[in-house]
């Protein structure tokens, strides 16, 4: 590798094999936004060999251009040290599912960079929850959506809420009030909310969901 050297910590939001032992990993920072590089894992790694970064992890990255590769090419993983793991998250079918809707909505829609660092917050928020005993992740998913379009300076309030009946606004007020273990919006009624809110996000936002 050559040229110098770019630091930076992450959420790692996908991560796909490309050819050979090369895989592409997408992160998610504050300072650089949605970006991917290839990370080369080794088929017979020595025992000192650190393990490969997993999905929803907090990693520092310090990534490099390939050899003659152009400034604006392809980023490679020179280095990588794990900063925070998110495990429980993959040992629940529908915990994995939010996490990995949520990582999506950010790989495919484009975030402003005075957005970056209230992105980066909220899935923070969203991955940390995500791993606590008795956490809703429906719950979660909904309530990480709503203020990713908020935040975004979309109009929820104007043009969203108000389309809502006044039984349903009141249940959008208290699932967005409520803590991520709360059973106080039934299931069944905050599935049908995020149906309506994200249909509205894709429909007069062109937001960009599953």
């Amino acid at each position: 590798m050559s040229g110098p050297a770019h630091q930076t910590e992450a959420h790692l939001l996908a991560k796909v094999p490309h050819t050979g032992d090369l895989v592409v990993l997408t992160g998610f920072s504050p300072g650089d936004g949605l970006f991917t590089a290839l990370l080369r894992v080794s088929r017979n790694p020595k025992p000192d060999t650190l393990p490969a970064p997993d999905l929803f992890d907090r990693v520092a990255f310090t990534l490099q251009h390939g050899r003659n590769s152009p400034g604006d090419g392809p980023w490679f993983v020179k280095e990588h040290r794990l900063l925070l793991r998110h495990a429980a998250i993959g040992r629940d079918y529908a915990t994995l599912t939010a996490a990995s809707k949520l990582s999506r909505i950010v790989t495919l829609n484009p975030v402003p960079q005075d957005s970056r660092a209230a992105v980066d917050a909220l899935l923070a928020r969203a991955f940390a929850a995500l791993t606590r005993p008795g956490t809703r992740p429906e719950l979660v998913y909904f309530k990480s959506l709503y203020c990713l379009g908020r935040d975004e300076g979309l109009p929820l309030k104007q043009e969203w809420l108000p389309a809502l009946n006044a039984g349903d606004r009141k249940l959008v007020a208290l699932a967005l009030n409520q803590p991520a273990e709360s059973a106080v919006v039934p299931v069944a009624e905050l599935d049908r909310l995020t149906l309506s809110l994200e249909r509205y996000l894709a429909t007069a936002h062109d937001l960009i969901g599953d």
